[in-house]
């Protein structure tokens, strides 16, 4: 190291360090080290689904599959995991206190790796952003299309029931389905087509089960049946997922093209866009997905669904086993 004349037992300062030169690699990898870390994401492909031009209910409203493993245990509520502790913050001997949502909010952690539970997906795009998705094929993940990173061909990281410091599994994006590629926030004229669907570079459905779809019916309107589950950045640091029950969904009245606007009374903030809304129907295990959550709109929350949302499922399935 050059000697700058520094004394003393304090660190060296910045400035001292900004004048010292790095060094390049003296030795090659060891071979028994060579393969440690290697995995790179992979380039991705992109996919664009023309909308039919005129919206049917037919094929769209077939409902479509979801899977169970028979060596996954199942359940219908989820166990709830204790919130890490709030941090606590001090200045000049007073304790100040962290900002809070105003209740209520019937947001809950959860740990459990049940089916449908252990179904959820965080996932994080090349530049850092990222939002929520579930299982919802072999391998396969329905989140948001805003969630997706569409301007680069570098893979998303998808990361099955993150729970405190692991995943059950991680994969990256192999090919990305959207109806409409959107960048940014979505507005009102695309928020009823914001969904898409990763087909991922593992067989992870397999493994853990997924969901299946449904087509949405506007005679469900206000009924409080519906579940959801993501990932919340204000919510245990978006290191656990959370879950919201007994929720309700009011399909826009004036939307009558192949995607639909769905207002929720879900709560809803960054870090849970691309989260399902599902439901169990009697007698059946598997839930199915009618919307996922979009964005903000005027004081409400807006999912998307629609016809659309079952035909790009159906069509990555098909294309993509």
């Amino acid at each position: 190291m050059t000697d700058l004349g520094h004394t003393g037992d304090l660190p060296l300062s910045g400035e001292e360090r900004r004048r010292l030169k790095g060094r390049n690699p003296t030795e090659p990898i060891p071979t028994e080290f060579a393969a440690i870390g290697k995995r790179t994401p992979p380039a991705k492909t992109v996919k664009f689904i023309e909308r039919p031009a005129v919206a049917t209910r037919g094929a769209s409203a077939a409902a479509l599959a979801g899977y169970a493993p028979p060596w996954v245990g199942a359940s219908f509520a989820p166990k709830r995991a204790s919130a890490p502790p709030q941090p606590i913050v001090m200045r000049r001997g007073e304790r100040l206190e962290p900002f809070s949502i105003h209740p209520p909010d019937d947001r809950r952690i959860y740990n459990d790796t049940t089916y449908p539970w252990g179904c959820v997906c965080r996932i994080t795009r090349p530049d850092g952003g990222g939002g929520s998705g579930v299982l919802i094929g072999p391998r396969h993940v329905l989140t948001a299309s805003h969630v997706v990173e569409w301007t680069s061909n570098t893979a998303e990281l998808i990361e099955v029931h993150f729970a405190g410091n692991a995943a059950r599994a991680t994969a990256f994006t192999e090919v990305a389905w959207a109806y409409t590629q959107i960048t940014g926030k979505p507005t009102a004229s695309n928020v009823d087509d914001d969904y898409a669907v990763i087909t991922l570079d593992q067989r992870l459905g397999d493994l853990f089960g997924f969901f299946g779809t449904k087509l949405y019916d506007s005679s469900w309107d206000d009924d409080a049946v519906w579940d959801t589950i993501g990932y919340a950045a204000d919510v245990a640091q978006f290191n656990f997922p959370t879950f919201q029950r007994n929720l309700s969904l009011d399909e826009d009245a004036f939307d009558l093209g192949s995607g639909r606007a769905i207002v929720t009374s879900a709560d809803v903030i960054v870090g849970q866009s691309g989260s399902p809304m599902f439901g169990f129907w009697p007698n059946d295990p598997i839930p199915y997905v009618v919307a996922v959550v979009s964005a903000g709109r005027g004081g409400e929350n807006v999912c998307a669904g629609g016809s659309n949302l079952n035909n790009i499922v159906r069509q990555a399935r098909t294309e993509n086993p």
